[in-house]
């Protein structure tokens, strides 16, 4: 009689024989053998007896005795599948994305299939560097719906990963609220022991970013702490090294500038040495964050400069925005106006071009400062308007406040009636806010 793990293979086999030939449990079923019992047979139920087996075999023409035969045919073909498919999902993540899509073309598989959800996992991460997030989310959400489907594949965290990218497409989107909400299914989704536990540390530390930029900083830093015993265990240096980026951040946002420019410069370190330019940018730009903080303008300089240069070929130019807004906030402390405005307006023109809301209210409200502090108010104004209009659609109170408040000081002294109506503004947004805090980039970014 078959042994256990004969039952499996054997079922498997007439699974994928059945499926192949187009048919249905119930155009094999007759009077001798059910549905149900086909199902039973397909699923490796021990209790089937031998005689259904063979039976069933011989309605689709199979020899008993070229089962070990067709297993190991069934067996390899899987096994090279699966090694295409790694195949593709290397080519994605080292950007031959246009190649990826076009080998996954090629398959064609039902949802019952193994790797149905590892195809439609791979099809929308490649859809979402391509930043076609309408076709990313579809593949996404079919991912999920087919591994929660498929017990056989829910170990895989093919779910948890599609959470993840689900996640991306929405903080890409200017919704960071959804972002976290997507990654925290993702982390309930997770199984411990299943198969890319490195998913959990992706997890964990787009959640600490998403934190972040929801001004959580103190629950962002939690979760980063909690992470960093883990690092060795990491087996993504880019995981990493986001860990050391974030944790320079959210130290400077604390006013912990020392511990900040420490974390900062071991990252930096461990990015040189493994050639990471993507991280070795935002690192550089956090330190530079840091010297501006401490008004150390000269490093400040030599590190936002040095973000620049290794900015070339970045998938994501988003933070190109953030290096060019903290040269303008550098450039107009030290009165060089004309390389603030340069700066600013760079920052405005990538901000627009890749629609980071975020960033580009940061923009928009330290271009209007540097127009002030040269001493025109006029064309101060609109740039406040703008940064105040985009702070409204993204719901960020403190930069409402902030654009509220210096539309107030340039209404002050020209424009009784619009001064009334942006401090009876600002009143309704600081009641919305706890203990808002003064009008500092530290405080608003």
């Amino acid at each position: 009689m078959m042994n256990t793990l004969d039952l499996a293979q054997t079922g498997e086999l007439i699974r994928k024989i059945r499926k192949e030939r187009g048919l249905r449990l119930e155009d094999l079923a007759d009077e001798n053998i059910s549905p149900a019992t086909i199902s039973n047979i397909e699923r490796g139920i021990p209790h089937v007896h031998v005689d259904k087996i063979r039976y069933l075999l011989n309605k689709l023409d199979l020899d008993p005795e070229r089962l070990p035969e067709l297993i190991t045919d069934k067996q390899e073909e899987m096994e090279t599948m699966k090694l295409r498919l790694v195949s593709i999902e290397s080519m994605i993540d080292c950007g031959n994305v246009d190649q990826a899509i076009d080998e996954l073309k090629s398959f064609s598989v039902p949802d019952d299939h193994p790797f149905a959800a590892f195809i439609s996992l791979l099809k929308g991460k490649s859809q979402v560097k391509k930043r076609k997030w309408r076709r990313a989310e579809r593949e996404l959400l079919n991912a999920i719906r087919i591994a929660n489907q498929n017990p056989q594949v829910k170990s895989s965290n093919i779910a948890a990963g599609s959470y993840n990218e689900l996640s991306i497409i929405s903080y890409f989107n200017n919704n960071v609220e959804k972002a976290l909400e997507l990654v925290e299914k993702g982390l309930e989704t997770f199984v411990e022991d299943g198969e890319r536990r490195y998913f959990k540390s992706v997890l964990l530390g787009n959640k600490a970013l998403y934190l972040e930029h929801l001004d959580r900083v103190p629950e962002a830093l939690r979760v980063v702490e909690d992470l960093w015993d883990t690092i060795p265990e990491i087996p993504s240096i880019e995981t990493v090294l986001n860990l050391y980026e974030l944790r320079s951040v959210l130290l400077r946002r604390s006013g912990m500038y020392e511990d900040a420019i420490k974390y900062a410069e071991e990252g930096i370190e461990i990015g040189r040495i493994n050639r990471q330019t993507s991280r070795l940018f935002h690192l550089w730009t956090a330190l530079g964050s840091v010297y501006l903080n401490m008004k150390k303008w000269n490093k400040a300089e030599i590190a936002l400069k040095t973000a620049l240069s290794v900015s070339e070929n970045m998938l994501y130019p988003n933070g190109l925005t953030t290096v060019y807004t903290k040269l303008g906030i550098l450039y107009m402390n030290q009165q060089k106006w004309e390389e603030a405005h340069k700066a600013m307006s760079e920052a405005r023109k990538t901000g627009e071009r890749t629609n980071d809301l975020r960033r580009l209210s940061l923009a928009y409200l330290v271009s209007g400062d540097c127009h002030r502090a040269e001493g025109d108010e006029s064309k101060a104004v609109p740039y406040y308007q703008q940064a105040l209009q985009l702070a409204r659609k993204l719901r960020n109170k403190k930069r409402e406040y902030a654009a509220l408040f210096r539309l107030a000081q340039c209404a002050e002294h020209t424009n009784e009636q619009e001064f009334r109506q942006y401090v009876e503004k600002m009143y309704e947004v600081q009641v919305e806010l706890t203990q808002p805090k003064g009008m500092g980039y530290e405080d608003i970014e």
